[in-house]
């Protein structure tokens, strides 16, 4: 058995490159527009909570476009786990900005102070008096908003591993993910994107490696011959936030879409020289995938 405990440092949230335009319609749904692409990270639902909040609407009245230039003009794309914290902080302050016009429209129109008002339920109404009402749909807003900037998230990885030294088999017996992404807007996207990012950094420590023949031809170049992890190789994952909000920007926010899988190689590797004893021996991992075949050779060397 073994034990490995390795940190992580990440920057993140690369920019100052998206924005975000928020747009209250006549029919009282919302579109948010952003340039920023997505390929199933929880945008949609993470963007539609932050204009959510903003705005009083339930997050089914909000229609997220990402990465159309017919609905948003600009954007530099989904890389650096900056998503959230650019995309989502333009959009935080754009539907602040619609916001503040809803409430200023609605203080001429009943001709009362903002601070009496209450922007709830997809209508504004006066504090007190429910039946003076108005429906979004009637006080039609639109903001834009540009730039944020990134942010430095960090976090710890844990395992503790079992070889069995007949056959070099290898078994994750717990592993647990202490991270900071700062503010958490959606806490099952992130434990998703953790649990995404190990389930990533598992097949770069154990599985996968491109094989080339005596003439550099790939033979492994297919699914049934390239080995990526199942379900049944990535373990329960124990996940804990810490929350350090970030100074850098409104929200708070940390990217958090690779950090599961930055220390996942260093990790195996420190368990395994642990399990094997192969520190005592002078011997260090230097190399990932640690497949069993490079177990038995650095075993050999041990012995």
């Amino acid at each position: 058995m073994g034990i490995g405990v390795v940190f992580y440092v990440e920057g993140t949230g690369i920019g100052p490159y998206e924005g975000a335009r928020v747009q209250v319609q006549g029919s009282g749904r919302v579109l948010l527009a952003t340039g920023i692409g997505t390929q199933g990270q929880g945008h949609f639902t993470s963007f539609a909570q932050i204009v959510a909040d903003q705005i009083g609407v339930a997050v089914s009245d909000i229609d997220v476009v990402t990465g159309d230039t017919d609905q948003f003009h600009w954007g530099a794309g989904t890389f650096a786990s900056r998503a959230a914290v650019v995309a989502g902080n333009a959009t935080h302050a754009a539907a602040k900005q619609v916001r503040a016009k809803i409430l200023r429209t609605a203080a001429e129109h009943f001709e009362c102070a903002e601070a009496d008002l209450v922007l709830a339920h997809g209508r504004v109404t006066i504090r007190g008096v429910p039946e003076r009402n108005i429906a979004l749909g009637g006080l039609e807003a639109t903001a834009y908003f540009g730039p944020a900037k990134g942010a430095t998230a960090a976090g710890a990885h844990a395992m503790i591993v079992e070889i069995d030294p007949a056959t070099m088999r290898l078994r994750i017996l717990k592993y647990v993910v202490v991270h900071d992404c700062g503010t958490v807007i959606n806490p099952l996207i992130v434990a998703g994107q953790v649990q995404g990012g190990v389930g990533q950094g598992i097949g770069n420590a154990f599985y996968e490696r491109l094989a080339f023949d005596d003439q550099g031809q790939l033979i492994n170049g297919t699914f049934a011959d390239y080995l990526l992890p199942t379900a049944t190789e990535v373990p329960n994952i124990e996940i804990l936030h810490h929350v350090t909000p970030s100074p850098y920007n409104e929200l708070g926010v940390k990217g958090v879409g690779e950090a599961g899988a930055i220390p996942v190689g260093a990790l195996f590797a420190q368990a395994i020289e642990d399990a094997l004893e192969l520190s005592a021996r002078g011997i260090d991992i230097f190399e990932i995938p640690l497949d069993p075949s490079h177990l038995w050779e650095l075993a050999g060397r041990a012995g």
